[in-house]
């Protein structure tokens, strides 16, 4: 089984203010992301910083075990606060997930990360699986205070998706769009009006 875990700790320091809750038609950014997951996944947690805030949810909200480190900080509590081997990590801002590549990625048994890859090095970290079996090297970088996520995927063993495989689900790659300042909106718009 793998859980869902959806990172929501962010400061949004670019956007000024805090943007899973950043309304667009009918609903929010969180609620977007939230409500496609739980067409896939029986069980969601959502790593924050503000538990409260999330109180709404019919999830288990966990306050950041490491906050201040981006989201690695909440990849690894996320891995150490669920209950299953694997968890699917996604920031709390990609509004436009494709959930049948989201089956595909955790129906893919071997493998400690399973990322996608659109170009040689340029991968989404934030959209991603991982095992428990990653913890370890999680936890030698944040001691080491490297807050790359990709920086320990060479230490365990990592399946990546490639380019030709996204195309097939989404031509546009939409579902790695995501909202770090306002000027996205605008952008955003223009894709859901496509």
């Amino acid at each position: 089984m793998t859980q869902a875990v959806i990172l929501a700790g962010g400061k949004s320091s670019r956007f000024g203010r805090d943007k899973a809750f950043e309304k667009f038609g009918d609903s929010t950014l969180v609620e977007s992301v939230f409500f496609s997951l739980k067409e896939i996944f029986s069980d969601i947690i959502i790593v924050t910083n503000c538990p409260e805030n999330f109180s709404i949810f019919e999830a288990k909200t966990v306050k950041d075990i490491v906050p201040g480190r981006g989201p690695i900080g909440g990849i690894y509590t996320g891995l150490l606060s669920s209950s299953s081997q694997r968890i699917f990590a996604i920031a709390c801002d990609m509004p436009f997930l494709d959930k049948d590549f989201i089956k595909y990625m955790i129906s893919i048994k071997e493998g400690d990360v399973i990322v996608p890859r659109k170009e040689k090095d340029l991968y989404e970290p934030l959209h991603a699986v991982y095992s428990k079996n990653c913890l370890p090297y999680i936890l030698d970088q944040l001691n080491k205070g490297d807050n790359k996520i990709q920086n320990f995927f060479s230490f365990v063993k990592t399946v990546y998706v490639e380019k030709d495989v996204i195309l097939r689900f989404d031509t546009e790659m939409k579902m790695f769009f995501n909202i770090n300042e306002k000027n996205d909106l605008k952008r955003f718009k223009t894709c859901i009006e496509k």
